[in-house]
């Protein structure tokens, strides 16, 4: 069984957050992805990158404060530590509607192709979904349940944000993982002629479905919300969001190309 964690990684005489380095990392990576489709669609790549960048802005504003909000127990005694965005602890439901909200701000006044660009972004999302499952492996966030020795074959001698080491769920695995199938499932899509806007909805139905999967085997502590774990209830209103989202962009091109 694994049981070294790497929570920080040092760099010289800086110490950084594996899990904030990953999801830095993941983030670039979009931005220069975005500047380099720009010119495929007949676009200004500055002009897309600044949407890029706001959009980033808007993640890390969004989903650092839906992150406070599911743990306002301790925050609200320490209100100052919200605006530390470098010390990681991010929800993933606020980063994707921050970004989306921080992308569609600068994108309409501008007059730019805001669900284009969105689309563009669908298998970066996957990605950074991919990479913050990685960084709780590194970091001991969204620990799985603890499980009795010897009675799970994959379990793994992993600890929590309070480094109490138990056998428990790989969930930081089994989130990676199934990130990387639904990751692998729409690069496969890439030619397809979907609906704009379509790909992006497809892209947070499928983090969604990984995270609400997931949810059932967590083990760390979560607000209780109707009887249900707090993740368990956002993950499912997001994922029931994807889905009308998908099927409204497919009834809407679906009703052009009847009119047309």
């Amino acid at each position: 069984m694994i049981t070294a964690m790497l929570p920080t990684l040092a760099i010289g005489p800086l110490t950084i957050h594996t899990y904030t380095l990953l999801i830095d990392a993941g983030m670039v990576a979009a931005l220069i992805w975005l500047w380099r489709r720009a010119p495929a669609h007949g676009r200004e790549p500055g002009r897309w990158l600044d949407a890029g960048l706001c959009a980033a802005a808007g993640a890390f504003i969004g989903g650092r404060l839906a992150f406070a909000l599911g743990n306002w127990v301790y925050f609200q005694s320490h209100m100052a530590e919200i605006l530390r965005l470098w010390d990681g602890g991010y929800a993933w439901p606020g980063a994707l509607l921050g970004g989306a909200t921080g992308l569609l701000t600068y994108a309409i006044p501008k007059r730019e192709p805001a669900l284009l660009m969105l689309d563009e972004l669908a298998l970066p999302a996957l990605a950074l979904a991919a990479l913050g499952w990685g960084g709780c492996a590194a970091a001991g966030c969204a620990a799985g349940a603890a499980v009795p020795p010897g009675t799970l074959p994959f379990a793994v001698n992993w600890p929590d944000l309070y480094g109490v080491v138990l056998p428990r769920w790989p969930t930081q695995i089994i989130g990676l993982g199934l990130s990387a199938i639904a990751f692998g499932y729409l690069f496969s899509q890439r030619d397809r002629q979907w609906p704009c806007g379509f790909r992006f909805a497809a892209a947070a139905a499928l983090i969604a479905v990984v995270s609400l999967a997931v949810s059932f085997v967590r083990g760390d502590d979560i607000p209780p919300m109707l009887g249900l774990r707090l993740d368990t209830v956002t993950d499912a209103v997001m994922a029931l969001l994807g889905v009308v989202a998908l099927v409204a962009l497919w009834a809407m091109e679906q009703e052009k190309k009847a009119e047309g």
